[in-house]
């Protein structure tokens, strides 16, 4: 029986931002950013932000809030107070989203890394890509509590169909300039229950998900 606390989105031509889908990584406070890391790392995870305009966000902050509400009860939770994951970037208006998977499981198991597909559903050889590459994002939706106890949402990356990959280049003396490829999307039968593009099923859709809530 599925965990009804997971909801499932997918999300059609999303503009990804910060994508770390090769390695998984943690932040590290004296270089003050993200490096790859081990898996069982502590903090480990692989990680992409979807960049959206205001209405798409508000749109999708009213569903997490929709689901939260419902499953809050069972959970015995407190009040929603945020969605994990989802902040304005500066004043330009655009929100980003940032879905990811955990490294490990709270055993210290190493965890399965998120699908990350080509267009034609095969795996993408090459998942280093860049800010600007534009994909389908499946991802879960989850009630769970922070650190400091506020209940809210909590988004689980599950897969990335690449439709346009951005990479750098490695020449130095081109300062690692972005290199766009167009990647041809395959053309699926939808399911119109869901409208999951994929094809596939999720990675994993049970309690099971409870061994890796990022907090």
């Amino acid at each position: 029986m599925a965990n009804e606390d997971f909801k499932k989105f997918v999300i059609k031509n999303a503009q990804l931002i910060y994508p770390r889908l090769d390695s998984t990584y943690r932040y590290d406070v004296g270089e003050s950013r993200s490096v790859k890391c081990e898996a069982t790392a502590g903090g480990a995870s692989w990680s992409c932000g979807i960049l959206l305009n205001k209405e798409e966000a508000t749109a999708l902050h009213k569903e997490f809030v929709a689901h939260y509400n419902d499953r809050k009860g069972e959970k015995k939770m407190p009040d929603f107070k945020k969605v994990f994951g989802m902040k304005k970037r500066n004043d330009d208006g655009l929100v980003i989203l940032t879905v990811k998977k955990n490294g490990s499981n709270q055993s210290g198991k190493a965890n399965e890394a998120p699908k990350v597909l080509a267009g034609d559903l095969s795996p993408l050889d090459n998942r280093t890509i860049w800010s600007g590459s534009v994909g389908t994002v499946r991802f879960f939706a989850f009630p769970s509590l922070n650190p400091q106890r506020e209940g809210g949402i909590s988004l689980l990356l599950d897969a990335i169909q690449v439709t346009k990959a951005v990479y750098g280049s490695d020449d130095t003396g081109d300062d690692f300039a972005p290199v766009q490829m167009e990647v041809e999307q395959k053309e699926t039968e939808t399911p119109a229950d869901d409208d999951d593009p994929f094809g596939l099923p999720p990675t994993k859709a049970s309690a099971d998900f409870d061994d890796e809530i990022p907090f």
